[in-house]
């Protein structure tokens, strides 16, 4: 698959990086940690697709891992945060090489529309097998929506990622593994016209003599 010129800059860390702290509003990481991720001191997180790791500026003391294809935005957690978290060089179809275990907390941030309908099949299931019986997803995504503001529509097809899609369509996703609590649409997390999907989700119930 050929990458974009533009693709290939956002790869380097340090570029990824600028243009997120340009384009992000003060509220982005607080909305999603207070309204959202609500972690507690000492809980689990494990965030799949972490890039740079940048939530961890804004998450209590958790026992956090990330896991991110990317070896550059792997280099950059671990030189930030060191001994503050535990960063794996992973794809999210590599989540059953390394020994992980259950969470609290799963936090898949800008990550599904990279994704396409069988990878995000798949995510979700490896996912439901991780989250302990009280804990909770959530997924952050750029989304598509009736009358989008021209702006927003612009900058989700030209997202470095292939597979945005609409709220019903990401949700149907995530109902195939998990119950969903809250399934909202922002318009203001950025500093420019955008529209993003944010889920809080929790485990189905298993039926009894279960094991998968």
């Amino acid at each position: 698959m050929q990458f974009l010129l533009k693709d290939k800059f956002l790869e380097i860390s340090s570029v990824y990086a600028k243009l997120m702290n340009f384009l992000l509003g003060g509220s982005t990481y607080t909305t999603l940690v207070s309204e959202y991720i609500k972690p507690t001191n000492g809980c689990t997180v494990l965030d799949v697709g972490c890039g740079p790791a940048a939530i961890l500026d804004f998450l209590p003391n958790v026992k956090y891992i990330g896991l991110d294809h990317n070896p550059k935005y792997i280099a950059s957690a671990t030189k930030k945060f060191g001994a503050e978290g535990t960063f794996i060089c992973a794809g999210v179809d590599q989540l059953n090489d390394h020994g992980l275990q259950t969470f609290d907390r799963i936090i898949i941030l800008g990550v599904m529309h990279h994704l396409d309908n069988q990878q995000l099949a798949q995510l979700m299931t490896s996912l439901r097998d991780r989250l302990n019986s009280e804990g909770v997803l959530i997924t952050f995504d750029v989304a598509y929506e009736d009358n989008q503001n021209l702006i927003a529509k612009i900058l989700a097809k030209n997202d470095r990622g292939k597979f945005v899609r609409t709220k019903d369509q990401y949700l149907e996703f995530v109902s195939s593994a998990f119950n969903i609590e809250r399934a909202d649409l922002h318009h203001d997390l950025l500093r420019v016209p955008y529209t993003h999907l944010i889920t809080r989700s929790i485990a189905q119930s298993k039926p009894n003599g279960s094991k998968n």
